[in-house]
């Protein structure tokens, strides 16, 4: 049905134009041949049908001819000119036609047979064809209007699917190539926890390749990524890490868009706990309600550290995350905070919660 709609293929142009016209002329007929007494079917679907062939070719001429040419080019006066003396020129074609047909529409009781211009009852069948022209304009621009907005908003998902994708794609492998430097040392020092490193590194990146591509995901899945990326982060700081982990709420009905939790917890270790040679921790809360999702990181600021919060703020991937929520949420529905409490970093992030099945994939 959308097809035979919207679709400017030939032939569902050409169909839909015919079953246009075959609509109109039944329709039409139907109604004249109830208000004609003593009317003949036969007799009416004629007069109908030889009316339909001047009014369509009105209709067409200045759908397709006047209003690219004239109205659209700014051009109103001529068009106005053009368009009236088309019709005028139309209706006495038609009476020259047949004036069976041209009398039989307009006015019946001036039939006479005789082929008699009238002036008068010319003007009012131009301005008949003039009334259904306007029908059949707003039907088509109708039509035009609703497949360019379908079309712009289709665009527009395009669009904004591919800005998701593209900063969802700018992921920071600095922590890969730690944990593949530890994983080195590990083989050498201690080649029994190689396995375990392996293991979790392929959940991690099976995690990336995969539900990243997808707009939303379950926080529980979020939270299950970043507890295995946690235990590697583990593995290189050894006992020297301090981290608390602490969640609340239902995390399997909550949705939240892929890698944003694991975002600011690698931000946690990026910006602090990776500058920090003493004793580095870091504090993850994640709390889940019917209305929204609340997610806090605090870590430690090493001594000496000379970043500001707003130069943290303004980094690859506080800015990338903005943009990307910007997308997803239309600039409303979350709210990141950054803040530089002395001795430590907080980031508190707030996103509406979405309980929809929302997993669509970017293929």
């Amino acid at each position: 049905m959308n097809k035979l709609m919207y679709n400017n293929n030939v032939l569902y142009r050409g169909t839909r134009h015919l079953l246009f016209f075959v609509v109109t002329v039944v329709l039409f007929t139907g109604i004249l041949f109830v208000q004609t007494e003593n009317g003949s079917l036969v007799r009416v679907f004629s007069i109908t049908l030889g009316n339909a062939f001047f009014f369509f070719g009105y209709a067409y001429i200045t759908i397709f001819l006047l209003i690219p040419e004239l109205l659209l080019k700014a051009k109103p006066f001529w068009f106005i000119v053009v368009f009236l003396l088309v019709g005028i020129g139309l209706s006495a074609l038609k009476l020259l036609f047949s004036d069976y047909i041209f009398y039989a529409s307009i006015a019946p009781e001036n039939i006479s047979g005789n082929g008699a211009f009238n002036l008068r009852l010319i003007v009012m069948n131009t301005k008949d064809m003039t009334f259904i022209v306007a029908l059949f304009c707003i039907a088509k621009y109708v039509k035009d209007y609703i497949l360019t907005e379908n079309l712009r908003k289709k665009l527009e998902r395009q669009h904004r699917k591919a800005q998701t994708t593209l900063l969802q794609s700018q992921f920071d492998p600095h922590f890969m190539f730690n944990t593949i430097n530890n994983l080195y040392a590990l083989s050498l020092l201690n080649p029994g926890k190689t396995n375990e490193v392996i293991s979790r590194m392929k959940i991690v990146l099976t995690y990336i390749i995969n539900e990243s591509l997808k707009e939303f995901v379950t926080l529980k899945d979020e939270v299950e990524l970043v507890e295995n990326y946690l235990q590697l982060e583990k593995l290189r700081y050894g006992k020297r890490l301090k981290v608390s982990y602490n969640t609340e709420g239902d995390l399997s009905a909550a949705q939240i868009p892929p890698m944003v939790l694991f975002l600011l917890v690698e931000n946690s270790f990026k910006h602090g706990s990776s500058l920090d040679a003493g004793t580095p921790w870091i504090t993850i809360f994640v709390q889940a309600t019917d209305e929204k999702i609340m997610i806090e990181t605090e870590n430690s600021k090493p001594e000496g550290l000379q970043k500001k919060t707003k130069e943290i703020e303004r980094g690859s991937g506080y800015s990338g995350l903005k943009r990307r929520l910007n997308i997803i949420y239309d600039g409303q529905g979350y709210n990141l905070k950054v803040k530089d409490m002395g001795d430590r970093f907080r980031v508190r992030l707030e996103l509406k919660n979405t309980h929809e099945d929302r997993h669509i994939t970017y293929r």
